[in-house]
């Protein structure tokens, strides 16, 4: 049986777990939950995940969701090389381990307080929001410096993750050209297998969203 994957494709760590998945060539049911409606809730969703969030996967009855612990589990289970993208090299692996918990803690959080206002209220972020998006764009540009990706010159499962929280402000179109380290590892990303066309059907999913609203 396929892996099936409950998800929004607005969602930044939704579409983390479906770039990891592309990249180690595995193949997703999707199954998509329309969280404004609040599929989340029903008890059959419930019952399956009673933190009611997306991404959330069934891998025959094995059930799990939070975006970075799906990600290491499908690497391990079903990449052929699961060692490319989280090394068993104990420095390594904290580096990653490192980029995955910055981005849980400080960058998602700086950019989907930017973007929630905008996307959901129809409103500017206030002066505060946008500095601490600045200034976090600022860190992760300085971070990325001599870098190819966000762990050091190889891909890694965190680069998926702080991947989909960048993809998140193009759809409020927020300029990131004066970040060139960003924007050269972001070029990487979408030049990864699939990586484009999962940023497109989001921007896709938006733009309908809006036209019925």
């Amino acid at each position: 049986m396929p892996v099936t994957l409950y998800h929004n494709i607005v969602s930044a760590p939704c579409r983390a777990v479906m770039m990891c998945a592309k990249t180690i060539g595995l193949d997703l049911e999707e199954k998509p939950v329309d969280l404004l409606a609040g599929e989340q809730m029903k008890p059959e969703f419930l019952a399956m995940n009673p933190c009611h969030c997306v991404p959330t996967i069934d891998d025959d009855g094995f059930i799990m969701w939070e975006s970075r612990a799906i990600n290491i589990y499908l690497n391990d289970k079903y990449s052929s090389t699961p060692e490319k993208l989280y090394p068993k090299d104990p420095k390594k692996r904290a580096r990653i381990n490192l980029m995955l918990q910055y981005d849980l803690t400080t960058y998602t959080p700086a950019i989907v307080g930017y973007v929630a206002p905008i996307l959901f209220a129809k409103k500017e972020p206030d002066d505060e929001t946008k500095k601490k998006l600045a200034d976090q764009l600022e860190i992760f540009n300085n971070m990325l410096e001599g870098k190819n990706f966000v762990a050091g010159n190889e891909l890694s499962l965190a680069d998926f993750s702080l991947g989909g929280a960048t993809g998140m402000m193009a759809i409020v179109g927020y300029d990131v050209s004066g970040y060139k380290n960003i924007v050269a590892w972001r070029d990487r990303m979408v030049a990864l297998p699939g990586v484009k066309d999962i940023q497109e059907k989001m921007m896709e999913a938006v733009a309908a969203r809006n036209e019925s609203s």
